[in-house]
């Protein structure tokens, strides 16, 4: 796991499809497993939705953790790489 970043592992729930989800300042986050295939490698992927707004991210990670910090840093207020208009 990175030295850096950390999540806040209190404020993940396991849904119904085996997801992680958190509310973050307005935003629904969600840390979900993709398995290997032949076209992609397997890992972690995180989604977050607000106000009709969905947005997903183009990383996979090897760990949970870093899949969950990354999302935690995108809905944090004035994350700097997130559109202007999804603030």
């Amino acid at each position: 796991m990175s030295a850096l970043m950390h999540a806040t592992m209190s404020a993940w729930n396991r849904d119904e499809t085996g997801a992680y989800t958190a509310e973050m300042n307005g935003w629904t986050l969600r840390v979900k497993w993709r398995p290997e295939s032949t076209e992609d490698r397997r890992g972690f992927w995180w989604e977050a939705d607000r106000a009709g707004t969905h947005l997903a991210s183009s990383e996979i990670h090897e760990e949970i953790e870093v899949a969950m910090a990354h999302a935690e840093e995108f809905a944090a207020p004035g994350y700097p790489h997130r559109k202007a208009e999804t603030d």
